[in-house]
This record gives structure tokens, sequence and C-alpha cells, in this order.
């Protein structure tokens, strides 16, 4: 994503600038740690780029794609922690290279971190009005969260259901990345409202694009083993259509499954078969296009950019990934 590169290489350099004091060496050692771990950068991004298409220089948006940053690293903390995962972006988790006390305290540290630096944005920008989306946003990546959790024990999710989840640990933080970047741009409300059209549009379809790679996808390029999602039971989109389409025979296949999970390697191929049979993975596919496609149409109502190009490009580059 050489188009990027330019809004990667400023907010990182503002990123390993933060200021962080030195000690407690517990407290802030494991927040660098994490940060300097990588990722794609791409909430932190939108901010800069949802500026620049309303209007004015991305470094306004500065301090929010900090915030977004910070927060989004702190849930990554927590939810470590919650799924017992040993690792994090190819190296050891928060928690399995200190322990689980010293990444609680780190992430609940880094929340903190990422309210501050909404005090650094431009007096010009209503800061009540930047703080309760913000707020809003954390709040609904929380519910996302407990929903997740509280699915692992149902068989009875609804598929509106899954999208009210993936809307809160996805969908919520990208479109509040995208409307504060462009509160810091002076946005119109009508933008404001594009903007979280396109965010929440991108977070639906990218979450649907990650299920579907999963099954479907080429797991040398994903870098994870195939179909894992079934493996451990999960109510992706492509599980919870399979079980509303499938004949009854088959719906009581796979819930015998789910009940005793992880599924097993040929308890796995027989899912996947029932998803090719009932079309459960081209419908799935045109289901996380369709929501690309959405972004695209809002995006279409900005006025011609660099900006807008730079998303355009972003978009087409999401809808065709691989991994």
């Amino acid at each position: 994503m050489d188009f990027l590169a330019p809004y990667a290489a400023l907010f990182e350099k503002q990123l390993q600038n933060l200021d962080y004091p030195k000690k407690p060496e517990t407290l802030y050692r494991p927040q660098r740690y994490i940060l300097k771990n990588g990722g794609k950068r791409i909430r932190p991004i939108l901010s800069l780029i949802s500026c620049g298409i309303c209007g004015s220089d991305p470094v306004k948006a500065m301090p929010a794609a900090l915030a977004v940053e910070l927060l989004h690293n702190f849930t990554l903390i927590h939810d470590d922690i919650m799924d017992q995962a040993d690792s994090r972006r190819g190296e050891p988790s928060v928690h399995k290279k200190w322990n689980e006390a010293t990444a609680i305290l780190s992430g609940d540290s880094m929340f903190a971190h990422s309210l501050l630096q909404l005090q650094n944005i431009s007096e010009d920008v209503d800061h009540k009005k930047i703080s309760d989306l913000f707020l809003k946003a954390i709040n609904k990546v929380c519910e996302g969260q407990a929903m997740d959790m509280e699915f692992e024990t149902r068989n009875d999710v609804t598929i509106d259901e899954y999208h009210q989840m993936i809307d809160g640990k996805t969908g919520a933080l990208i479109g509040a990345a995208m409307q504060m970047g462009g509160m810091c741009g002076s946005a119109s409300q009508n933008q404001l409202e594009k903007l979280l059209v396109i965010g929440n549009s991108l977070g639906l379809a990218f979450q649907i694009q990650d299920d579907w790679l999963d099954v479907f996808g080429d797991p040398e390029k994903i870098g994870k083993r195939k179909a894992g999602d079934i493996h451990e039971g999960k109510k992706t989109l492509l599980m919870l259509s399979a079980l509303e389409r499938c004949s009854k025979t088959e719906r009581e296949v796979i819930l015998g499954y789910l009940d005793n999970k992880p599924l097993s390697e040929p308890e796995v191929e027989e899912v996947v078969k029932i998803f090719e049979s009932n079309g459960i993975k081209e419908e799935t596919k045109d289901q996380f296009l369709k929501h690309y496609r959405h972004a695209e149409k809002a995006l279409r109502e900005f006025g011609d950019s660099n900006y807008k190009q730079d998303l355009q490009h972003l978009i087409k580059f999401l809808k065709n990934r691989e991994s």
C-alpha cells in the first residue's frame, strides 16, 4: 500500500515520539512494546485522510489519530488476556511476556493516555462533541465484545445479532476514527454522516471478509490455521447462514459438533462441505463486497482530491486482499 506510506510515516513519527515516562517501567514498557510491534495503522490513517478529504491539513487530526491507535492497542492487550492468546503480530502477547496483572494495568494506562490525546486537539474543534463520539464508540466496542463472548455459549444467535456484534467490535472504532478526523477538518454534518457510513461499512466488510478468508483463503497467505474459526466453533456469518439455510439433518450435525468443540479435522471438513453445498461461500462473499460498495457510494459524495483518491485506492486494496 505505497499510496498510504506518507500517512503512515507521518503517524509513526508522532507515535514513536509519544512522551511516555520511563518509570514505573512495568507500566510503560509493555505499552511501548505493543506499539513497536507494528500493525497496519489503518484506523489512524483513516483519521488523517478523513481530515484531508474535508479540506484541512491532515496534521490537524493527529491527536485524534493517536487517541484511536492507543485505544485500539489497549483493546488488543485486554482481548489477548480474555482469549488467552499467546502471541500478537508474531510476538509474545503482553500478558505472556510479562503477566496478566501487568498487562491489565498497562492496558488501563493506555486507555487513559488515549483520552489525554484528545486534549491536544485544536481549540476550534468542539471538544465536548468529539469526546462524546469517542466515548460512545469505546462503549460500543465493549458491547460488541460482550456479545461475542455470549455467542460462545448460545446456539440461537441470529444473523442480525452477528451484524450488531461486528458493528460494535470492528465498525464502531473505524467509524469514530473517520468522524473524529472529519471534525478536526471542520466537516459539515452531511460529511460527518457520510464518513460514518464509510467507516461502519468498511468495518462490516473487513470482518465478514476475515471470516470468509479464514475458511476459503490460502492459509499460507493468512498466516494461520485453515478454518480455525470452524475448529473453535465460532458463530461467524458463514456458520449462522449455514444453520439458517441447511437441511434439518445438516443443522443437527453442525449443532452436535458445536456442543463438543473444538471440532476435529474431519468435522471441520464436513462443515465446509455443508457451507459449499448450500451456497454459503458465494453468498458471504457477496455480503462483504456489498458493504465495500456501500462505502464507495458514500465516498463519491465528496469532492475530488488526492485524499479521496487515496481512500478509493485503500477500499480497492481491502476488497481484493488475500490475508
